[in-house]
């Protein structure tokens, strides 16, 4: 069974991921639900020639010593892809994710117009926060790209692993890969600091967020644009300030609150069926109500008071409103969303 064809289906389609196991048929994502090929079941030998095909002998070697294996793939037919293996009961297991070579815009995402402001901010913090699988990863890179089309900047950026290769334009683009390039977020983080970077953008990371050696960085006078694998504001920020002990816990406030440009929370809602993808955005823009609440401490107090915080703010709630009035997304897809959503609430 040709590998590549099988990559090239799954694309052609408008799948995301792909699914393969010895002794069951292929799975491919789409729309966030997995969905069976109509391919016939994979044999041992399949996988073999699968792993043949795209490891070379001592990858093949180092795959058999510790039973796990990842690695990009780009520049080559059908289209860039990571490859990810892993052993299940003795025989491996291959889960392969499709990287979309085009870096989509703003617009195209619908991205909250309100916040396109904070990423073109010279000095703070921005947070974008979601849930696996909520496309931050396409946001960072769509936001990374506006700044590459108008802004001539240094962007650095962290994370694990690259997904998006940029073409230089009026900004510089320094990418570092997570144990290939830089062993220690931390170090990476510091190292900015003599890198001449105008904007340091913080990627999935698979690991804790080294939230001190931001609040030192951003208390710096430098720019952060931060993802976290948060949903919704309160969150977010709950997460961010008490990953520090109590006795620093006002400081991490006061800086947030001096330096925060806004928070994006993003979600993408699938209609019954799966038959299309919606995004639905919290968000916050700054203003003094919020930054005397932050200051304050009192995170929870940013949701009843959402009306006075600073323009474009909104709540889930909001947000699913607007879309299911518009059509946009089904209304019982959207109360699903928000009683998951006040789950993750407590």
């Amino acid at each position: 069974m040709d590998i590549r064809k099988m990559i090239e289906k799954v694309k052609a389609t408008g799948g995301t991921e792909l699914h393969i196991k010895v002794g069951a048929k292929p799975l491919m994502r789409k729309n966030k639900f997995l969905r069976h090929m109509d391919l016939p079941v994979l044999h041992e030998d399949d996988m073999s020639t699968l792993i043949k095909d795209l490891l070379s002998a001592e990858e093949q070697q180092k795959f058999a010593k510790i039973s796990s294996f990842e690695a990009n793939f780009f520049g080559k037919p059908p289209c860039n892809f990571r490859l990810t293996l892993f052993h299940s009961q003795q025989k491996p297991v291959a889960l392969i994710k499709i990287i979309n070579s085009k870096i989509p815009s703003l617009e195209e995402i619908r991205f909250p117009d309100s916040l396109v402001q904070c990423i073109d901010a010279r000095k703070g913090i921005f947070i974008i926060a979601g849930p696996a699988r909520s496309g931050i990863s396409t946001s960072l890179a769509a936001m990374v790209e506006r700044i590459n089309q108008q802004h001539q900047r240094h962007v650095l950026i962290i994370e694990d692993p690259i997904e998006f290769h940029f073409e230089q334009k009026r900004s510089r683009i320094s990418q570092r890969q997570f144990r290939k390039d830089i062993y220690l977020i931390e170090q990476g983080i510091n190292f900015a600091k003599r890198m001449d970077v105008d904007t340091l953008v913080i990627g999935d990371l698979k690991r804790e967020i080294p939230f001190r050696n931001i609040v030192e960085y951003v208390a710096g006078g430098h720019f952060v644009i931060l993802s976290m694998q948060t949903l919704g504001m309160v969150n977010t920020l709950e997460k961010f300030i008490f990953s520090f002990p109590e006795s620093d816990r006002e400081y991490v406030c006061q800086v947030l609150a001096e330096n925060l440009q806004g928070i994006c929370s993003q979600a993408l809602i699938s209609d019954t069926g799966g038959k299309r993808i919606v995004p639905v955005h919290e968000t916050l823009v700054m203003n003094n109500t919020a930054m005397s609440i932050i200051q304050k401490g009192k995170i929870s107090q940013l949701e009843p008071n959402i009306t006075s915080l600073g323009p474009g703010s909104q709540l889930f709630s909001q947000a699913v409103q607007k879309l299911s009035l518009k059509n946009d997304l089904e209304r019982s897809a959207g109360e699903d969303f928000l009683d998951f959503y006040r789950g993750t609430r407590g």
